[in-house]
């Protein structure tokens, strides 16, 4: 199982969108600052999540997700229903 992710650091005021097998594992190294990309943004918080059965899957949503604007995550985030 894999999962796509959103977390939301209050202290930058900014989104991460990833993929990962172990979400728990993946937002501790977010808050660990073992990531250079979320060091600055401790603490991270999960905003959204949607499970994929496959690597494949859960990277094209990624990837999607990654081509939309803020506007966008924020709208995800409150209505996750909606197809992507």
């Amino acid at each position: 199982m894999h999962t796509v992710y959103i977390i939301y650091s209050p202290s930058t005021d900014q989104y991460f969108i990833g993929q990962t097998k172990d979400l728990k594992i993946t937002l501790w190294q977010h808050n660990a600052k073992t990531n250079p990309a979320t060091a600055g943004g401790k603490p991270w918080e999960v905003k959204f999540t949607r499970p994929f059965a496959t690597r494949n899957e859960a990277l094209s949503l990624e990837m999607k997700l990654k081509k939309k604007d803020r506007a966008f995550w924020e709208e995800l985030i409150g209505n996750p229903e909606p197809t992507i």
